[in-house]
């Protein structure tokens, strides 16, 4: 009677640790604090948490588009579009996303170009 209960009991804590292991490592707290940090318009370092959402599942779509948008935010054209390339071969089923990597490959959208921080002072009054 022991050895069912005791083959019963590991085959729980191998399902345990393997749950476990799946829900640790599916990248989503990084993406999560990655959303939090390009909503406070700290780009680079939400990029660096995308990518490492990225690294801990393969398949996160929605981290590879947050990717395009960080380099896109900051002005890197070819890496946005290489980013929701990959978003879209994952998830073609994301037509916003599309009209964006269809409009920046046509040109109808470009990187923007916002005005320099204390831009009057590069500028000679005369």
């Amino acid at each position: 009677m022991k050895k069912p209960v005791l083959g019963l009991s590991l085959f729980f804590l191998i399902v345990l640790f393997s749950v476990s292991t799946v829900q640790a490592g599916n990248g989503l707290k990084e993406y999560k604090k990655g959303l939090n940090l390009y909503h406070q318009g700290h780009y680079e370092e939400a990029l660096e948490l995308f990518q490492q959402a990225i690294d801990e599942n393969l398949e996160f779509w929605q981290s590879f588009q947050m990717v395009g948008y960080c380099h896109f935010e900051m002005r890197q054209k070819e890496a946005a579009m290489k980013a929701f390339e990959e978003s879209l071969d994952l998830n073609p089923n994301n037509p916003k996303l599309a009209k964006i990597y269809r409009d920046l490959q046509t040109g109808t959208l470009d990187i923007p170009v916002r005005p320099v921080a204390n831009a009057s002072t590069y500028y000679v009054t005369f």
